[in-house]
């Protein structure tokens, strides 16, 4: 692959991941049939309650994230967890638990420490890991171990449930494989996720990489994805979901989003996992200009991709 369509995919994959998150704000926590009466289809970006194309804390996560893998070449776990704390407004629609988690950090608390205080010491198995990982999917996409670790210890600064860091490990995995694979070329979805399952560890998340193949092969109604998938803010209720709107709409970036976000529930994150896939894949060229128009801060996104792409071709040298 040239270095010129790596930077391509790398601009998708964080912009994506912006673009989806933003769309689907608005209708965050509705039902599909709320959405269908109140909306019709969603497509455009809308204030609900944040303005008409501002994101929520999925990518103000995820810009920590790239922010700390730039200054760092690499992961750094304490910078990671500064860079959150340091971004983080709380306007914009944390959840409890990593607001508590990243308080403990503030307060002392070790960055790989905090987390397991959750939930009787299990932690959380929630999505917040998966809707973050984007630039570690991009950085580490040629190398599925590294990844794997990376990964893993992005996600238990604020989520150590195994299932939260394991959706969080198969979200950068999907975002690595849409980089690797040329759109211009004929795609096969078995064939991605057969990858995917073939590198999952654990059974519920194989179990649903299955229903996700099922469903592909019957072209299932809205409300049985709903149902059998999931679209709620635990990570096994929501990952899979998104590769399977990446999957069923894999020849347009739109498509793909746009499915996501109607499926009502986490939509924000169903939207920004799926832009992180779909961007991947496509590259920034095919994200609709009617969204990066309208889009809050792409152009410190869009610079951050660029240096990550960059550290990552120095690194290739």
């Amino acid at each position: 692959m040239n270095k010129e369509t790596l930077k391509l995919k790398f601009l998708g994959s964080m912009v994506g991941t912006a673009v989806g998150d933003a769309l689907g704000m608005p209708v965050e926590g509705l039902t599909v049939e709320q959405i269908k009466f109140r909306f019709g289809k969603v497509k455009d970006m809308f204030s609900g309650r944040l303005p008409a194309g501002f994101y929520t804390d999925d990518t103000e996560m995820m810009i920590g994230v790239a922010e700390s893998l730039i200054e760092n070449k690499g992961f750094n776990g304490e910078n990671m967890a500064k860079k959150f704390i340091q971004n983080l407004n709380p306007l914009r629609g944390y959840g409890w638990g990593p607001l508590q988690v990243l308080n403990w950090i503030k307060e002392g608390l070790a960055w790989d420490e905090a987390g397991k205080k959750l939930y009787g010491g299990e932690g959380s198995y929630g999505n917040g890991g998966a809707m973050r990982i984007a630039p570690v999917g991009l950085f580490y996409y040629d190398n599925p171990e590294k990844l794997r670790l990376i990964a893993y210890n992005t996600t238990k600064i604020t989520h150590t449930h195994k299932l939260g860091l394991e959706g969080a490990i198969i979200q950068a995995y999907a975002v690595a494989l849409a980089v690797n694979l040329n759109p211009e070329k004929s795609f096969d979805p078995k064939n991605f996720l057969q990858k995917i399952y073939d590198f999952t560890q654990d059974r519920i998340y194989r179990e649903k990489i299955k229903l996700v193949k099922l469903l592909l092969e019957k072209d299932a109604d809205i409300s049985e994805v709903v149902l059998k998938l999931g679209n709620g803010i635990e990570a096994f209720n929501s990952v899979p979901t998104a590769i399977y709107s990446f999957l069923l709409n894999y020849g347009s970036f739109e498509d793909s989003v746009v499915y996501a976000v109607n499926l009502g529930g986490d939509t924000d994150t169903l939207g920004a996992m799926t832009g992180a896939i779909a961007g991947a894949y496509h590259g920034i060229k095919k994200i609709p200009k009617r969204w990066l128009d309208k889009l809050e801060n792409k152009d410190y996104i869009k610079s951050l991709a660029e240096k990550l792409w960059m550290i990552k071709c120095q690194f290739q040298k």
